[in-house]
């Protein structure tokens, strides 16, 4: 026989939708308790629950208070404990509705401590050059909340000198004043099992690295979230920007190496010296003004359908620069050359 935690949060879903607090006292096979359900429509009603515990948990609810407007009818629950400590099964009420749910014990300190995970599993997958709008941020905070039954996304942004932090709902219902973020990080996380949390981090900056992290003690949990997300955020990655910043010298450095391939044609050793300086001068060149004018990320609230020009600039920047050094190279090649 299980010994439950007294305090669970969780979440209901089907023909009601909303969050849910159980707290129990257990004796024995048997259980009481009061249930509190924040139903998204209906608002907050109360439940006198009793039960037992078994392979099967199994309880039977009755309203406490009358809601006007609203039919309340007794609700038998059942469900059962998975490995991770996790509570889930179905729910019916006595008027017709039903759905299911999932609750997790809420009073940490209380679990049994003699269950300890074999070890925290992490995992960090970095992301490349990422453009970002409106509707595609609202799309990645839905999508890492899954999986997630009481953990809320927190939103970390710098604005105007200033590092805020707020809920993702405050955060998208405030945007009047934002219009592009150059940093942004998604936080959401949530007691897993035996007072470890599982934890889902994404940070995206404009200079550096941007990357995923995900931890918590199931490891095909952990791995696949991490992959999901990746996959996620791929097609919203800018190709030729992410592959220049990971390996440095992509398309440039092929044509700069048949430039230099090209060296023993100049006749004199001094004009092959001044080359070889201008080609990686060129290089230098270009490199910086890649970091400095082709963002890692960039973040714009200001539309939820971006147009295409707003999407495509940065390859086409990109390949304007490339292809405006390999020309100047080109043309130095050629003066010293004799042309």
């Amino acid at each position: 026989m299980d010994k439950l935690a007294d305090k669970w949060a969780g979440r209901i879903y089907g023909t009601n939708t909303g969050n849910v607090f159980l707290e129990i006292t257990q004796k024995d096979a048997s259980i009481e308790g009061r249930l509190r359900i924040m139903d998204s429509v209906f608002g907050v009603s109360l439940y006198s629950c009793v039960g037992t515990v078994a392979d099967i948990i199994e309880m039977t609810c009755e309203p406490e208070q009358d809601i006007e407007g609203v039919v309340q009818g007794t609700v038998t629950v059942q469900g059962r404990l998975d490995e991770e400590g996790r509570l889930h099964g179905s729910w019916e009420s006595a008027i017709g509705t039903g759905g299911t749910f999932e609750m997790y014990p809420h009073n940490i300190e209380k679990v049994d401590k003699t269950k300890n995970p074999e070890q925290i599993h992490n995992k960090t997958v970095p992301i490349g050059s990422v453009r970002l709008f409106k509707s595609d941020l609202l799309q990645l905070v839905n999508y890492i909340s899954k999986d997630f039954t009481a953990g809320r996304v927190i939103v970390t942004y710098h604005f105007r000198g200033v590092e805020l932090t707020k809920y993702a709902d405050d955060f998208f219902s405030q945007l009047d004043d934002i219009e592009h973020l150059q940093y942004i990080k998604l936080v959401i996380q949530e007691p897993e099992a035996y007072g470890i949390n599982r934890v889902v981090v994404i940070e995206l900056g404009v200079h550096g690295f941007s990357e995923i992290r995900v931890s918590g003690i199931n490891e095909s949990w952990v791995l696949g979230k991490a992959e999901s997300i990746f996959q996620f955020l791929k097609p919203k990655q800018n190709a030729l920007v992410t592959t220049y910043r990971k390996h440095g010298l992509n398309i440039n450095s092929i044509l700069f190496a048949v430039l230099l391939i090209s060296l023993p044609e100049i006749s004199d050793w001094k004009s092959r010296g001044i080359f070889v300086i201008c080609a990686f001068t060129l290089l230098g060149i270009l490199m910086h003004i890649h970091a400095k004018y082709i963002p890692n990320t960039s973040i714009y609230l200001t539309e939820s359908k971006p147009s295409f020009v707003k999407r495509i600039w940065p390859s086409l920047l990109s390949w304007f620069i490339a292809a405006s050094s390999s020309l100047a190279a080109a043309y130095v090649f050629y003066l010293l050359k004799g042309g």
